[in-house]
């Protein structure tokens, strides 16, 4: 976690800032949307019950997984996701830079409406474009509003889950008790 532009600082520091020109921001993102649907599409296709076809003009075996098919279901989410990292990344940067450099909800509300579209594209309904723009928008702005922390006490959950401070030994409440003594079969779950 050195330096570069790129680092989100130490590892117990929850912020990830990445900073740099808007090119290289789009890139980064881009890419880390590619490789998150490069996961998902990954486990479609592991956890799909029947055979990952596709429909090819030449034959092929029916009820076979193919490399093809298999390069369609894992590829073709890597695209979108990547597609909407970026459009979110490239109309973020492009606000800034027609705004002098101002980073507020403004900025957050049209990339996620333009991210929230290309999202929509994947339906192609312009109702669906349209209303998942918005939502998107919507809901980009209220985390933006909402401040980087999610929880009340940092020093707490420092000192408690970063640090390893956990108790040894894990103490039942009341109502768990009395629910293990309510269902002995259970005692040890």
């Amino acid at each position: 976690m050195g330096g570069d532009s790129f680092s989100s600082g130490t590892f117990n520091d929850p912020k990830h800032v990445v900073s740099g020109s808007g090119l290289e921001r789009t890139i980064y993102s881009s890419s880390i949307g590619a490789a998150a649907g490069i996961f998902y599409g990954g486990c479609v296709a592991a956890w799909f019950p029947d055979p990952v076809e596709s429909t090819s003009k030449f034959g092929g075996v029916s009820g076979r997984t193919t490399f093809r098919a298999i390069g369609q279901t894992v590829l073709r989410p890597a695209m979108w996701f990547s597609f909407a990292a970026g459009a979110f990344t490239a109309t973020e940067c492009a606000m800034e830079a027609a705004r002098n450099e101002t980073k507020d909800a403004w900025n957050t509300l049209a990339a996620g409406m333009v991210g929230g579209a290309v999202v929509g594209l994947t339906n192609g309904r312009p109702q669906v474009v349209a209303a998942t723009a918005i939502a998107t928008g919507i809901v980009m702005v209220a985390l933006d509003l909402s401040g980087e922390k999610t929880v009340y006490d940092e020093k707490a959950l420092d000192y408690h889950k970063r640090m390893g401070l956990l108790p040894e030994a894990h103490k039942e409440s009341a109502a768990l008790s009395a629910l293990k003594s309510q269902f002995p079969q259970h005692k040890n779950l």
